[in-house]
């Protein structure tokens, strides 16, 4: 109900703004061979929906290489795309109403004609991207369902399904961008870490945006001391933020101290450039189905990931089937017994998990 409200409210501002004003043109004026000069993309959402607007972006930029493109992005993925060569400028606005006017005024400066909303918090984006005086807009509705908002875009809804990255670069082929290159990127510079060859890294991605998508910290201790038995070139990579503090600590005080002396924990200690380098050099990690997830693919590391409330179909690795190892758990969370429906991932066995990690080290080993 709130929602609807909000989307009724946006239409009777933006109705009576565009009878006065504002450079919004309409829908059939739209010519998909026009070269844009100045371009705004929106996708201020979490980590890894970042990652999977990145093929959209790069077909974006090839499409118009000369145009100057701002990124409308959250604060949090400031260490992705700050000095990033695929943005001329980058506004930060994490989706709060009560920021809409700093953002409409940063990015009025360069005069943009084109709204690409990639991912962004409706109706806020479109009415920013009015305001900021585009003369059209495209923007990946969710379901392909009206939601209200769709008479203000270029285009006109259409359902897909498939995975969001075959999603974005179909929105984005509207601008006669071509789309065949699917693969996600790292879209700036990071410094590169000496890796020690003689080592076997494993990286464990413990935490996830909720307790339901996390794989227990007990089957990771399993693994760890699996691992860490085959000897002593096996290394345990703990990554992840401050939030995971308390599973970083839950996960050391399980293990002895002579294991403790093939992990090394870079939680909450890294920028995300210098995480970047770390995940480079792991043979594999393991993870749930969030930010890193995304990051390791792009960066060609190996994955082992742990799917229990998204599809992997729609979410999950997109690119280089060979150098991932997908275990999805469909469960229906509702009928499952307590202790198992706080972390459904529990169904999954340590040694499972070990089992695909071998299949993707083998050819090192």
């Amino acid at each position: 109900m709130a929602k609807k409200w909000k989307t009724a409210v946006a239409n009777k501002f933006l109705q009576a703004y565009t009878l006065f004003g504002g450079q919004l043109k309409p829908r059939n004026s739209f010519d998909s061979k026009r070269i844009f000069t100045s371009i705004v993309i929106y996708s201020t959402t979490a980590l890894g929906d970042l990652m999977f607007n990145t093929p959209a972006i790069r077909a974006v930029k090839n499409r118009y290489p000369h145009a100057f493109i701002t990124l409308v992005s959250s604060h949090k993925n400031k260490g992705l795309v700050a000095k990033s060569a695929y943005f001329d400028d980058v506004v930060y606005w994490d989706e709060k109403v009560r920021d809409i006017t700093g953002v409409v005024k940063a990015l009025r400066v360069n005069k943009p004609e084109l709204a690409i909303i990639l991912h962004s918090k409706p109706p806020y984006d479109v009415i920013s991207a009015v305001l900021a005086g585009c003369e059209y807009i495209i923007k990946d509705v969710y379901g392909g369902k009206p939601s209200g908002i769709e008479r203000w875009l270029a285009h006109p809804l259409a359902s897909f399904e498939g995975h969001l990255i075959q999603r974005k670069l179909n929105l984005v082929k509207l601008l006669g961008c071509e789309i065949s290159n699917t693969d996600m990127f790292i879209p700036v510079d990071f410094p590169p870490i000496a890796k020690d060859n003689d080592k076997i890294t494993v990286g464990f991605q413990m935490g996830a945006s909720e307790k339901l998508r996390c794989w227990p910290v007990a089957k990771f201790v399993e693994l760890a001391k699996s691992l860490t038995a085959l000897g002593p070139q096996y290394e345990v990579v703990l990554i992840g933020t401050e939030k995971e503090r308390g599973l970083e600590e839950e996960f050391l005080s399980a293990m002895s101290q002579a294991e403790k002396q093939q992990v090394i924990s870079y939680i909450a200690k890294t920028s995300l450039p210098e995480l970047l380098g770390i995940m480079r050099n792991m043979n594999v990690l393991v993870t749930g189905d969030t930010g890193p997830l995304h990051l390791a693919v792009a960066l060609k590391t190996k994955t082992v990931s742990l799917f229990v409330t998204a599809v992997p179909k729609y979410t999950g690795p997109y690119q280089d089937p060979d150098l991932h190892q997908i275990m999805w758990v469909p469960a229906d969370v509702e009928n499952l017994d307590k202790t198992i429906s706080e972390q459904p991932l529990s169904i999954i066995s340590s040694e499972e998990v070990q089992q695909r990690i071998e299949s993707l080290i083998k050819p090192i080993l």
